[in-house]
């Protein structure tokens, strides 16, 4: 259902707070979904589990927040209520101009794509060439409540947090030196080792990770400085990867 996956798709970009514009396109391989943060800290690369016919070639989506406001109208989520994409025809081509939502009580409201030539320039994402990954884990609950917990005590003076491994126990700092600081076990018997103390934001993972149920989301990492965080909604697969930041 067409209003399913445009629901998936706001939760796993817009509701994080700092990915504000989304590019879906068809290719032969499926429907892939891509985003990135104007900071470029974050870069969003996944695909839907099941193509998604009603969009035709590219189509760019901003203002997320109106987006998210008119999938959320009950009334457009009741039976009877309609989503569909209107297109166009231009230079012989069915290009997608907008979302029409309709109630069969009169409501009706109309949300514009990006237009062509924005797409591309507002939506370069970072060419990521892959790497191979040293250390994947399976975050847990208890790491969640964990990590939010101390992000509550020192986010506000320490925004990063340094991956490394001791032994095969992988461990979270935040804080070092003479400041403040906190050592974190994440996950033991790991294969693989982390030794260059490369730092990622720590809101920004922290946020990533509560989009799903642990069981359904890992943690990669390489010590060439980049983290991956995988999930797998039911509707998409959405990989976030993360350009390690040197302390």
């Amino acid at each position: 259902m067409l209003r399913d996956v445009l629901l998936d798709i706001v939760k796993h970009t817009h509701s994080l707070g700092f990915i504000q514009a989304v590019k879906l396109e068809n290719t032969d391989d499926g429907t892939m979904v891509e985003a990135m943060d104007e900071e470029r800290t974050v870069v969003l690369k996944g695909k839907l589990n099941k193509k998604l016919e009603e969009v035709p070639g590219l189509i760019g989506m901003g203002r997320l927040s109106v987006l998210k406001g008119y999938l959320d109208y009950e009334g457009y989520g009741k039976d009877g209520a309609n989503i569909e994409v209107v297109t166009a025809s231009r230079d012989g081509k069915d290009v997608a101009e907008e979302l029409k939502f309709t109630t069969p009580s009169g409501y009706s409201s109309s949300y514009r794509f990006m237009v062509s030539s924005l797409i591309e320039e507002q939506l370069k994402t970072i060419k990521f060439k892959g790497v191979e990954w040293d250390i994947t884990v399976q975050p847990t609950a208890q790491n969640l409540k964990d990590l939010a917990y101390f992000n509550s005590i020192m986010g506000g003076f320490e925004p990063t947090f340094v991956a490394k491994t001791d032994g095969d126990t992988l461990k979270f700092y935040i804080g070092d030196g003479a400041n403040d600081r906190t050592e974190m076990p994440f996950a033991s018997n790991v294969q693989g080792k982390l030794t260059k103390g490369w730092a990622w934001p720590l809101a920004q993972v922290l946020g990533i990770l509560k989009l799903s149920d642990t069981s359904q989301a890992s943690m990669s990492f390489s010590d060439q400085g980049a983290m991956q965080i995988a999930i797998d909604s039911g509707i998409g697969k959405y990989e976030y990867i993360l350009p390690a930041r040197s302390q």
